[in-house]
């Protein structure tokens, strides 16, 4: 592998590891503003446990964001994942917990912010639907697809020069 390609894999490990943190990390933000400043409500269907000092929600998170960080990295999980090399497989191990974070993250957006019409309607029943937010799983459960298949392609070669004494344990 020439240096120029390992530099391009080490960018789309940045691009995919920012998008897919920054889902995680607007989850991580909510709940932590949820439990600081509107009394620990984090659901619209919960009671505050203590005085709020903010309305509900803490900010909301718009359909769009989630579905656009999920393409960003469905978009580049294949190049990535075909560019890293051998000896660098515990990354795509990472980066496929990072897509889960990400995929739960917008699970759990789609369920707090209910749209009044769309395709998937709300296990409820009460005639809302589903956020746009759930249009970033798919794409979430292809990167993991992809990188699973990435990592039992190159973990066995990681495996055998760890072994061999070609990695540093």
């Amino acid at each position: 592998m020439t240096r120029r390609q390992l530099n391009r894999a080490n960018v789309l490990w940045l691009i995919f590891t920012s998008s897919q943190v920054a889902l995680a990390g607007l989850l991580v933000a909510f709940i932590a503003g949820s439990l600081l400043f509107v009394g620990g409500r984090v659901a619209p269907m919960q009671n505050e446990a203590w005085p709020q000092l903010w309305a509900w929600p803490v900010f909301t998170v718009p359909g769009w964001l989630p579905v656009a960080l999920a393409v960003v990295g469905a978009a580049v999980v294949m190049p990535m994942s075909v560019l890293t090399p051998a000896a660098m497989a515990p990354r795509l191990l990472g980066a496929i917990s990072q897509a889960f974070a990400a995929g739960g993250a917008t699970v759990l957006f789609s369920g707090l912010f209910p749209a009044e019409t769309g395709v998937m309607p709300m296990p409820s029943g009460d005639g809302l639907f589903l956020g746009l937010h759930w249009v970033a799983v798919p794409l979430s459960l292809f990167s993991i697809g992809v990188l699973v298949i990435a990592l039992l392609a190159k973990g066995g070669e990681h495996e055998r020069s760890r072994r061999t004494g070609g990695l540093l344990p």
